[in-house]
């Protein structure tokens, strides 16, 4: 499934508005970020439906502006109390010095997965999904590191040079009809470039 996201910026290039549509060009969402509103400006995204009633929220942490690692919760429906799903934002010190993009990581219920960037790479984001070691395969091995988990991917984030300011697809059954946590990791990305 893939989904695009639009924006509506400001002169800086700080979004106000994002516009979530699916494969077909049906909008599904309106983000708006919220947060920026308030007298002390925080990362609050609110999801609504086309016709603007409320359906979710990516709340960020309570957290001090200079703390790097984050953790946002997603939430579905108006008045949700439990997260949906939860969003960490992560960064190495290897990372901060050479200007590397975040990493997340997701989960969503049971599932878990890990979103890595790349600025100069072939791909702006790409998603990936830890395996065990019976679901392994050659053919699929990504990382050559005996250290790190194995891992499949199963999605990416990409930024095109025309049309959309992003899109999003997932081939991991259950991440690609989670569009609001989609949405919200594209919108977290985009939050991190332009802050």
């Amino acid at each position: 499934m893939s989904y695009t996201i639009r924006k509506q910026t400001y002169s800086d290039g700080q979004a106000y508005r994002y516009h979530i549509s699916d494969d077909a060009g049906n909008l599904r969402y309106l983000a708006e970020r919220t947060g920026m509103l308030l007298p002390s400006p925080t990362r609050l995204v609110e999801f609504f439906d086309p016709d603007h009633d409320p359906t979710g929220r990516l709340q960020p942490p309570d957290v001090t502006p200079w703390q790097r690692e984050r953790r946002y919760e997603v939430f579905a429906g108006d008045e949700a109390e439990k997260p949906y799903a939860v969003i960490e934002e992560k960064w190495g010190l290897v990372d901060i010095l050479l200007l590397r993009l975040p990493r997340y990581e997701v989960q969503l219920g049971k599932h878990n997965y890990v979103v890595r960037g790349s600025r100069y790479g072939e791909h702006f984001y790409e998603i990936f999904r830890p395996c065990e070691e019976e679901e392994w395969g050659d053919e699929e091995r990504v990382d050559e590191d005996e250290d790190r988990p194995r891992e499949i991917k199963v999605g990416e984030v990409e930024r095109p040079t025309a049309g959309p300011s992003y899109t999003v697809e997932s081939t991991a059954a259950p991440l690609r009809q989670a569009l609001l946590v989609l949405a919200a990791v594209a919108i977290l990305i985009d939050m991190e470039l332009y802050s």
